[in-house]
């Protein structure tokens, strides 16, 4: 879970809560352990932070595009910014 405070604020800052650290607003906390869950669920109820969802990018294959014919085809160096030999690979149903 990660979480992104709203407000600055201190809390614990190890599993033994024998040290703490101030949050700073608008810090993004990686939420992995069970300690850091419970800190988390605490700065949620006092509205202090929100739960963050983060969608992490998924790679995609790539294959060489080819002709009508079955050629491969070449990037066209007029367009820096696509490469026009490869394309994506579609998705297996």
């Amino acid at each position: 879970m990660k979480i992104k405070m709203l407000f600055g604020a201190v809390g614990s800052a190890n599993a033994q809560g024998s040290a703490t650290k101030m949050y700073e607003k608008d810090e993004i906390i990686d939420c992995k352990e069970p300690w850091q869950e419970t800190l988390a669920q605490q700065f949620m109820d006092a509205e202090l932070a929100v739960s963050v969802k983060v969608v992490e990018p998924t790679e995609t294959k790539k294959q060489r595009a080819r002709t009508k014919t079955g050629h491969y085809k070449a990037d066209d160096p007029s367009t820096p910014d696509v490469n026009e030999a490869w394309e994506a690979v579609p998705e297996k149903k």
